[in-house]
């Protein structure tokens, strides 16, 4: 029987400490449904235990009315009125209720009686729990430079001219230098004098508002000021620190400049670099952003730790609704396992799109290896990746680069990018932009801005900015410059999003890499700026300028059948003034290199030379000379080294060409990565040389082997376009249909459809096919390869994403991952169609006292009777590796067969009595026939479903602000729906993540310092759970004060049945009595064994008991495990 949801609250809140719970909440009486009038019991109950940070999102979205223009008014009215009964309700309940319009939403702290309440209103879409997003970390390899003390074709790829030297520092100290040199590379804005046609020539973002969400910075900083004033026009705290507050502040400056840094003062970079490394007095620099005319919105939401998603739409909505910015940017992300699809963050995105407002997102900075952000992966969002910008390698000496004397190569993919696939789409990232590294601003204020330091550890007012933190906010001020450009041409209209979207990818410039690395390509301003004002359409009919091919799509992407034909279409309109022959094609990376180069050699910081780093830090190093051949279109550098066993050490790689140009460094993101790579597009033919490096003194000094592999490739024709050329006239569109067929076997494949203007103008689409495992009646199989990553992430180097549809009806889903090698950390989920993770499984094995050992080599998934539907197996590999291989095959074999299980003496029916108080014993015969060990146990469940609290680790009087101790709690298998509540001291926030970030949910906040929040689903994610209790802000400028939460959790859920022992006891029954015994049955692949099964009735005499022994495993590093077979029982109390 389905418990209600009156009950499951009551219960909840009773669990809480006396003298923390609301007493009305323990009045028993239901609450009202959905729409009818509270009583005053009603608001006793519904209010009790109103501790549960959440997001009330309503089912109309209202796209018809966009939160801008003529229809604001409108849509606010529509919102408001949606709105209007649960914010009276809400008030009733003593909760404040916050209205959030970007998102047809409302933000409050409400009780779980009361979430179960309004997710059952049909006006409603969800009630999901507030969560929170981690701060943005700074980029770059810190470590490495640290103070000492506190495209176009390969023949173009020729050494360059004396005409054609780089500049380091100003010939005229009086002329500085303007940075960061991505203004160079975008062609926004080139040196004084240059005389080259700039994006600044046309636009400069005058008129446009660019919101940007970070951490905290100083809006007066005088290269932020325009005419007197500061161009932060706005500047609000969301976070609860208070604007005054200690900050890193290098986000924010960082934003803030890459976006409008008007340029106003010098910097003498003499005076910034480490002494080790001297530049000549009078290397200055001037800072300036990509739209110097743009005002900015400076939203902080980033406080000491992160923020929680109801903090980021807060700041959403205010820039939307307060500020009516025309851009946000957003340099921030997630990567939960699995991918959350009520996601309110992305929601309020999409709804600040359809209100015609530009949103740009950091792609993240883990890497080449899946490892896009949720964030940037949502469509109406540009995502942006990270390219290459070296001037500033050479003017601090970093990274090895004294090592050769000639310039440097920039417009390669940075080794941070995050790029590749998403879990679900597949997605890939937009567009690439420079961050890999440039100049940005800072303050010297370093007791308030703590990021804001030199290399030699002095305060500053400069900083090196870079990551995909650093793209993001320069294609936001494209962004700026395309609606600037777009009104000079069309009367002051402002362009639709999807426009703006689609200029800045239409225009980029192809740079010859692989379509999951770039998207479209690198950001041009110049094109972006002259095709915004060329475009015809409803607004205007301006000159052209240019000669520029817009799309009217910026990505294809498929999931399906392996082997199975797509037909895609693209219409390209020619915005140039004259007609263009535009001929495409469509190519992808081949499969077998040109040539390769793989070997070994040895650091050893007794014997290595050493140079001294940007900080004044010895480093050793080794050399290694490589090929490569003429005519190779790509150049892949991998480096892997013994990570496990010196975990403090991290091993880099520096590239130089052959005229010795600095080409690219690996970047690394920390430590103990195990793994390194690097790509460089169009490599000049000849000998190339390695620099391979590592610390030379201390506990982070590396001793030992790296292995290395360097791989020359090239590019090869890939499905069919239609007609092979066309001429378009300008202004006129012609239309292109693509034909691609998925791989043949499971797995992710990217290409480019090219399409190249005779005009000079050459624009990439990127395609993404996913190709289903095919799966038959006895099942399926998948391999892939894994790498490793950049360290970004402890918990995600690398991910792949693998997707099957299973019919009903199957006794069992069987996946085991089988690796060629031990010695690599991947952590599996089995996620079902409804989203949730139903298994998770660990390479990490354990010994008896819980300390790792070690990784094998195996995982094994088995779930009976899984639902029918499309399935997903996430496979996420952790850093740290051993070094023993640079790739590691891996094989996945996916079967529909029940387990062996025989159950002997198991009573089955309703006619077998069973005497009361006398014990009846049964075996349960298992077989392993898995590929891993397995922790058999017996779960025995009756039939009936019913409401249990659940056990609460560092439950009671829990500090706020979260810091060491987070509830947590474990969900058994069979639950449909978990509440958590909490009641601080002061009023509070919360929401509850799975162990592995997904799903997450946001609770909802309700008088008497309660919140509440709920999961619920055909099965909840069985395993660990957090809680994340948080104060209610905004706060003063003394920040939030000191506080404490106490936190209870039930869950619906089948009742254990106390009436049936094993001999492995039940670990699941843990959930509720910690003194629950568990000895389960250790299983090796192939083993049988036998498990015991005691009947003692205690139900009175004439009883049917029914129920089922679940035979499950656990394992005990995700806390989560296999759901084996369920065995049936019943009997009569005699």
């Amino acid at each position: 029987m389905r418990a209600s949801r009156r009950w499951l609250l009551v219960l909840a809140v009773a669990l809480l400490p006396v003298g923390m719970a609301n007493p009305a909440a323990a009045a028993p009486a239901p609450p009202p449904e959905p729409g009818t009038p509270l009583t005053m019991g009603d608001v006793a109950r519904l209010s009790a235990d109103a501790s549960k940070r959440s997001i009330i999102i309503f089912r109309d979205q209202h796209p018809e009315l966009p939160a801008r223009g003529a229809q604001a008014s409108a849509r606010a009215a529509a919102v408001d009125a949606d709105q209007r009964a649960v914010k009276s309700e809400l008030s009733q309940l003593h909760s404040a209720a916050r209205s959030l319009h970007t998102v047809n939403a409302v933000a409050a702290t409400i009780s779980q009686a009361e979430a179960d309440r309004l997710a059952a209103d049909p006006a409603v879409q969800a009630v999901v729990p507030d969560r929170f997003i981690p701060r943005p970390a700074p980029q770059a390899d810190l470590a490495a430079q640290a103070p000492a003390a506190p495209g176009t074709p390969a023949a173009a790829a020729t050494a360059p001219t004396a005409a054609q030297l780089q500049q380091v520092c100003p010939a005229d100290p009086s002329v500085p230098l303007v940075e960061p040199e991505a203004l160079q590379l975008t062609s926004t804005e080139f040196q004084p004098g240059a005389g080259v046609p700039a994006a600044h020539d046309l636009a400069d973002g005058t008129g446009v508002t660019v919101a940007f969400i970070a951490d905290g910075l100083d809006i007066n900083n005088p290269d932020l000021t325009r005419g007197g004033h500061s161009i932060v026009t706005d500047y609000q705290d969301f976070s609860g620190d208070g604007v005054n507050a200690v900050t890193g502040g290098g986000e924010a400056f960082g934003d803030a400049a890459s976006i409008a840094a008007q340029g106003n003062q010098v910097y003498d970079l003499s005076t910034f670099v480490n002494p080790a490394h001297p530049l000549p007095p009078g290397c200055t620099i001037r800072v300036k952003g990509v739209a110097p005319g743009a005002n900015l919105v400076a939203l902080k939401v980033f406080g000491t730790g992160g923020a929680f998603d109801s903090t980021i739409i807060q700041a959403i909505d205010w820039a939307v609704e307060h500020d009516h910015v025309n851009v946000i940017n957003e340099s921030f992300g997630a990567n939960p396992f699995p991918d959350d699809r009520d996601d309110a963050v992305q929601i309020a995105n999409a709804n600040a799109v359809a209100a015609g407002i530009t949103v740009v997102a950091s792609s993240g900075d883990a890497g080449f290896t899946n490892t896009i952000g949720n964030t940037a992966a949502t469509s109406p969002v540009i995502g942006v990746g990270a390219t290459t910008q070296l001037r500033l390698y050479r003017q601090i000496t970093g990274f090895g680069s004294q090592l050769s004397a000639g310039g440097w190569i920039d417009n390669n993919p940075s080794a941070l990018s995050s790029a590749g696939f998403t879990q679900i789409g597949p997605r890939t990232l937009d567009v690439l932009a420079p961050g890999d590294l440039g100049w940005a601003l800072c303050s010297a204020n370093v007791a308030q801005f703590t990021n804001c330091l030199d290399n030699a550890g002095r305060p500053s007012a400069i900083q090196e900015f870079g990551g995909t933190s650093e793209s993001s906010p320069l294609v936001a001020g494209e962004a700026a410059l395309v609606i600037d450009a777009y009104r000079r041409g069309h009367g002051g209209a402002t362009p639709a999003p999807d426009l703006v979207k689609r200029i800045v990818t239409s225009t980029a410039d192809d740079l010859g890499i692989p379509a999951q690395e770039q998207g479209a390509g690198a950001a041009n301003a110049l094109r972006a700026v002259q095709a915004a004002l060329s475009i015809h359409d409803a607004n205007g009919s301006p000159a052209a300028q240019g000669s520029s091919l817009v799309l009217n799509r910026s990505s294809f992407e498929s999931t399906a059948p392996a082997g199975s034909r797509h037909t895609f279409q693209v219409d390209v309109t020619n915005t140039g003034a004259g007609a263009q022959t535009v001929t495409p094609s469509v190519r992808t990376l081949a499969g077998d290199p040109m040539a390769t180069d793989t070997g070994s050699l040895t650091l050893n910081p007794a014997t290595a030379p050493a140079f001294l780093d940007s900080g004044g830090t010895q480093r050793e190093f080794a050399l290694h000379q490589f090929t490569v051949p003429t005519g190779a279109q790509r150049l892949d550098a991998d480096i892997t080294w013994a990570a496990l066993a010196q975990p403090a050490s991290t091993v880099r790689e520096t590239l130089f060409d052959p005229v010795g140009r600095l080409a690219m460094y690996s970047l690394p993101q920390g430590a103990a990565a195990g793994f390194g790579h690097v790509d460089v597009h169009d490599p000049m033919p000849g000998t190339w040389t390695a620099l391979i490096w590592s610390t030379k003194n201390g506990a982070a000094a590396y001793n030992g082997s790296v292995q290395f592999a360097f791989s020359s490739s090239r590019f090869e024709p890939f499905g069919r376009v239609s007609p092979a050329s066309r001429v378009i006239g300008p202004g006129q569109t012609g239309r292109f249909t693509v034909s691609v067929t998925t791989p043949a076997a499971a797995g992710d494949l990217a290409a480019s459809l090219v399409l190249a203007g005779s005009g000079g103008s050459t624009t990439s689409v990127p395609i993404t096919l996913r190709a289903l495992v095919p799966i038959g009646a006895d099942g399926g199989t998948f391999t892939g390869v894994l790498q490793g990553g950049n360290g970004r992430s402890a918990t995600n180097a690398q991910m792949f994403s693998f997707q099957f549809d299973v019919r009903s009806g199957k006794p069992a889903l069987n996946l085991a991952l089988t690796l060629r090698d031990p010695n690599y950390r991947l952590t599996g989920f089995l996620v079902s169609p409804s989203g949730e993770p139903l298994d998770d499984q660990s390479t990490v094995q354990l010994n008896a006292a819980g300390q790792i050992t070690g990784f094998g080599n195996v995982m094994q998934f088995t779930l009976r009777k899984p639902q029918a539907g499309r399935w997903t197996a996430i496979l996420r590999l952790s850093r740290g590796i051993d070094g023993a291989h640079l790739q590691e095959p891996f094989t996945g074999q996916i079967s529909f067969t029940a387990a062996q299980v025989t159950a002997l003496g198991v009573p089955r029916s309703a006619g077998t009595v069973l005497r009361a108080g006398q014990p009846v014993t049964a075996a349960i015969v298992v077989t392993n026939t898995g590929v891993d060990t397995k922790d058999f146990f017996v779960d025995p469940r009756l039939n009936q479903t019913q409401v249990v609290p659940l056990l609460v680790s560092g439950s009671t009087n829990v500090p706020l602000p979260l810091a060491a101790v987070t509830p947590s709690f474990v969900v058994p298998p069979g639950s449909d729906r978990i509440i958590v509540v909490a009641q601080g001291t002061v009023p509070i926030d919360m929401s509850i993540q799975a162990g592995f970030g997904g799903p997450r949910r946001a609770g909802t906040a309700l008088p008497g310092n309660f919140s509440i929040a709920t999961d619920a689903a055909a099965q909840v994610a069985p395993g660990s759970w957090f809680a994340l209790p948080e104060e209610q802000g905004p706060f003063p400028a003394t920040g939030a004060p000191r506080a404490t939460a106490n936190v209870a959790v039930v869950a619906e859920t089948r009742l254990f049945d106390g009436a049936v022992t094993s001999t492995t006891g039940d670990i699941w029954q843990q959930t509720v009595d910690a003194t629950a015994p568990y000895s389960p049955l250790t299983l090796a692949p192939g083993a049988t064994g036998l498990i015991t099964v005691t009947f003692m009735p205690t139900a009175p005499v004439g009883t049917v008991v029914r129920g089922s022994l679940e035979v499950s495993t656990f394992n005990r590093v995700t806390t989560s495990g296999d759901q084996v077979i369920s065995v049936p029982y019943a009997y009569r109390v005699g």
